[in-house]
């Protein structure tokens, strides 16, 4: 069994089309190029069909590696048996660190006023973290690791 953890986080990137919408999408844009199509080729301007249909396909394909993108995730769980963070590729292969939490140190690095990074600390080792998110949701998840880190710190 499991210990209770200080704190549990998956971050995944955010997709703002749920999967249905982009058969939607897809199913509409096939149908305005349809009448499209049909229009340029009783005006004799058949050529474009095979332009169209190419536009067509590259934003199936763009769409779909979008989608693919967005099964990569990151796991980060603190508990009394230490800091682990599990980074998901989105072809589904996992790759686990162990980081010591009495050495870790939250780095929410300032590029601009509207951008930042964040980086897990620890002993020379730099792990970023949320690189998908916005830097809003980086600044939150900062604050919830450092508080975190903090509470462990208190129970050693």
């Amino acid at each position: 069994m499991r210990k209770p953890a200080i704190f549990d986080l998956e971050l995944r990137p955010n997709r703002s089309m749920p999967q249905r919408h982009f058969w939607l999408m897809m199913a509409g844009v096939a149908a305005i190029f349809a009448l499209m199509g049909l229009r340029f080729l009783f005006l004799g301007a058949w050529p474009i069909l095979p332009f169209m249909l190419a536009d067509l396909a590259l934003l199936w394909w763009a769409m779909r590696a979008s989608y693919r993108s967005g099964r990569a995730s990151e796991h980060l769980r603190l508990d009394d048996d230490g800091l682990e963070l599990v980074r998901i590729a989105p072809h589904g292969h996992a790759r686990r660190t162990r980081i010591e939490p009495m050495w870790a140190t939250v780095e929410l690095e300032r590029l601009s006023d509207e951008e930042n990074r964040l980086w897990l600390r620890s002993r020379g080792d730099r792990h970023p973290l949320g690189q998908f998110l916005s830097p809003a949701e980086r600044a939150e998840i900062a604050q919830v690791i450092e508080r975190g880190l903090a509470t462990f710190r208190k129970r050693g």
